[in-house]
């Protein structure tokens, strides 16, 4: 009899779980799509695909195209949308001293970053990968445009959860965000292979440089690798944070 109960308490309590991170979810959806955020994005995305028309009129526009999408998709558009979208997703609550409404709930920690991360890639992944898609093939280069497609969505990803996860650790995360993608996703990156095995950026890049012919900046390792390891920075963005939501001290 007892073993019935205790199925049925987990049945009961996994439905439970679920609405309350599907609720969170929406939570954070809702008070991260603002107008200005989306034209800010749109406008960024909107660059890559005119740089992809150019791409088409250079001698070699396949790697005209790979170029677009490394330096300017990878290096710039992924992180910095990802950035303004996954920062504030809890850094404001924190900066208005909101969070404490939400760490009343009764629901478990980790949910909190889960869904903050989940609404960061679900704003993003669109808002970027899918203008790097259509670079490409303003370009002419379809083969480029599933290799960005897929680098971009998978970049996605990992900058989410380093960058909720710096919303909770950090005062002011959007400006620490920033100093880290300019100086060490792009900077220290160029500067040594060792600093580069420790970029998001260059994991990105890999899955780039697979289509034949193409030679990107800072591609040097396997695309298998890079499709485990950008989503284990994902995850590990996510520890990061529910550790965080577990021991800040919230008023």
């Amino acid at each position: 009899m007892s073993h019935v109960t205790a199925s049925a308490s987990v049945s009961t309590a996994r439905p439970r779980a679920a609405a309350a991170l599907g609720a969170l979810y929406r939570l954070v959806l809702r008070t991260q799509v603002t107008v200005p955020r989306l034209l800010g994005i749109a406008a960024l995305g909107s660059l890559s695909v005119l740089l992809g028309v150019f791409a088409r009129w250079d001698d070699d526009p396949v790697q005209a195209a790979a170029d677009v999408s490394a330096s300017y998709g990878l290096g710039i558009l992924v992180p910095l949308a990802t950035l303004w979208f996954g920062a504030s997703a809890l850094g404001d609550l924190v900066e208005d001293r909101l969070l404490v409404y939400l760490w009343l709930k009764p629901v478990p920690r980790w949910q909190l970053p889960a869904a903050a991360v989940l609404a960061t890639i679900t704003l993003v992944a669109p808002l970027t990968a899918l203008p790097l898609a259509a670079s490409a093939l303003a370009a002419g280069a379809g083969e480029v445009a599933l290799a960005s497609l897929l680098a971009a969505v998978l970049a996605v990803c990992a900058y989410a959860g380093l960058f909720v996860a710096a919303g909770l650790w950090f005062r002011r995360a959007v400006w620490w965000g920033l100093a880290f993608v300019v100086l060490w996703e792009n900077a220290a990156a160029h500067a040594s292979e060792g600093t580069a095995r420790f970029t998001v950026t260059s994991w990105a890049r890999s899955i780039v440089s697979s289509v034949p012919g193409v030679d990107v900046p800072l591609d040097g390792r396997s695309v298998a690798a890079a499709l485990v390891v950008l989503p284990a920075v994902a995850v590990a963005g996510w520890a990061a944070a529910t550790v965080r939501n577990r021991r800040a001290d919230v008023d």
